[in-house]
């Protein structure tokens, strides 16, 4: 008997789609972190497996390539579903592109937690010692077009402005500041702090900015 998705575990795969996981042209959905990020592989495992969603488990092997050559790689691969087929050929046209509202309106807070935390940062702005905010930033990488899509999307559903931020000749990311970040921080705070690896991502301290009320 096959197994079919619900809602719930459909959603969770477009979210762990939209970062670091990848679709092979064979259908194979996979998720790899380097050897830092193991206790947030196997945070991403339990939730695949309270969701009903098989897969091998956690998996290692050496790195023959790339920036990380001989670190250890964590992942794990999902079994193949039709509804793995139908992602694959949603996003990947003909290379993986994800900024599609039909795609984006499926995510939940959690969705985008996880989302941050495979792409995205907090930077700490100080003067000398002393810090007067930080900004957000999701590495997306597209092009300016694609970009606007997934801005749009963050202010109309989540009231949350984000801006361009200009990574390359014709790539953007997106990047807000102190006060739309913790509009951001508070929607995706509580499932990041189930995964303690990952709290260091929403860490801010405003102490020490002028008429800041925590």
């Amino acid at each position: 008997m096959k197994t079919k998705f619900n809602k719930d575990s459909r959603d969770l795969l477009i979210s762990m789609l939209l970062g670091d996981g990848t679709i092979s042209n064979n259908n194979v959905f996979k998720l790899s972190h380097g050897y830092k990020q193991k206790e947030y592989l196997e945070w991403k495992i339990n939730l695949l497996n309270n969701h009903g969603i098989k897969n091998n488990g956690l998996k290692e092997y050496i790195s023959t390539k790339g920036y990380n050559i001989g670190d250890k790689v964590y992942y794990t691969q999902l079994s193949i579903k039709p509804f793995i087929k139908l992602l694959r050929r949603i996003v990947y046209k003909p290379k993986k592109n994800y900024a599609k509202r039909q795609l984006l309106n499926r995510l939940t807070p959690l969705g985008i937690a996880i989302w941050y935390m495979d792409d995205g940062h907090i930077n700490i702005r100080k003067t000398g010692d002393k810090i007067h905010g930080f900004y957000i930033k999701i590495a997306t990488c597209i092009s300016k077009e694609d970009n606007q899509i997934i801005i749009d999307y963050f202010k109309e559903t989540w009231g949350i402005k984000f801006y361009p931020f200009k990574e390359g000749k014709d790539t953007y990311s997106l990047c807000c500041g102190t006060q739309e970040g913790i509009k951001f921080i508070n929607l995706v705070k509580k499932d990041i702090l189930s995964c303690p690896s990952m709290i260091y991502k929403i860490q801010y301290d405003l102490s020490q900015r002028k008429n800041y009320v925590a």
